[in-house]
């Protein structure tokens, strides 16, 4: 839930300092640039030779055309007997607002419990006009004998998060809510070209390994192993898996790595805005 909000927000501070230094005809040509440079998610079917595995790379706010798209996508394949599983932090004793905006707090943003949008939603004008919050309800409907939340709850990422320390009672945050009416302040013309400059970021960086490694691993390793070994505990069954962007090429390496019978059998770009 948090990678592509941070990347939002580094891409926002690189941008602030970066602008100063950028040529007019660059900054003029940002949203130019930024329609020939989509964000593209992967869709990967991997097979050991009795089952195949499809992974299909996800974000949490995209274009209502992408969503429909990956919503017919996955009626068909459970109409073909496939398993679904898919990413969401599970709800449970901790599963507060103030519990989600402790896990942002750490990441470096600070968000209202009391506010009534949630953060991707708040923060999805920065991307772009248009876009919507994925809702995993609409695109599966509610879990079930073959749809699987394997996702880690969110005691178990605090606990895995790592804790604040001594010299960081009161560590420095972006406030998502401050950050979001100082962008709406902004001209027409200077937003659309932070949207572009953030979408060029994200679109050169999601399936690449910097945005992973800038993540502590409550948010990437912890949750892999989940899919993994939910894989593993399916041997003869296909397996339609939702999961972010980011996590898709290490589950890859992490199936190769436990038996060498996994190969890729096909690979596609799948526009999200």
């Amino acid at each position: 839930m948090k990678r592509a909000l941070r990347t939002a927000l580094i891409a926002v501070g690189i941008l602030a300092g970066g602008l100063v230094t950028l040529t007019v005809g660059v900054v003029a040509a940002l949203p130019v640039i930024a329609d020939h440079i989509p964000l593209e998610l992967s869709r990967v079917v991997m097979s050991d030779g009795r089952r195949q595995v499809e992974m299909q790379g996800m974000v949490h706010v995209a274009k209502p055309d992408f969503y429909s798209a990956i919503t017919t996508h996955i009626a068909q394949r459970r109409q073909e007997g496939w398993l679904v599983f898919y990413e969401e932090v599970r709800p449970d004793d901790a599963a507060s607002p103030a519990g989600v905006a402790d896990v942002l707090r750490r990441l470096g943003a600070d968000w209202n419990p009391d506010s009534k949008q949630h953060p991707y939603e708040m923060m999805a004008r920065l991307l772009g006009d248009g876009l919507v919050l994925q809702d995993n309800r609409a695109l599966i409907g509610p879990p079930g004998p073959d749809a699987r939340n394997v996702d880690v709850t969110l005691s178990q990422l605090l606990a895995a998060l790592p804790p604040d320390g001594p010299d960081e009672a009161d560590p420095e945050t972006i406030d998502l809510a401050q950050l979001r009416d100082e962008y709406d302040k902004l001209p027409g013309w200077v937003q659309r070209r932070i949207q572009a400059a953030i979408r060029i970021m994200l679109a050169t960086t999601a399936s690449g390994s910097m945005v992973r490694e800038a993540l502590p691993p409550a948010l990437t390793t912890l949750r892999e192993d989940k899919v993994v070994a939910a894989i593993k505990a399916e041997p003869d069954r296909n397996i339609l898996i939702l999961y972010g962007q980011v996590h898709i090429g290490h589950i890859q390496t992490m199936l190769t790595e436990a038996d060498a019978r996994w190969r890729t059998v096909s690979s596609q770009a799948i526009q999200a805005f």
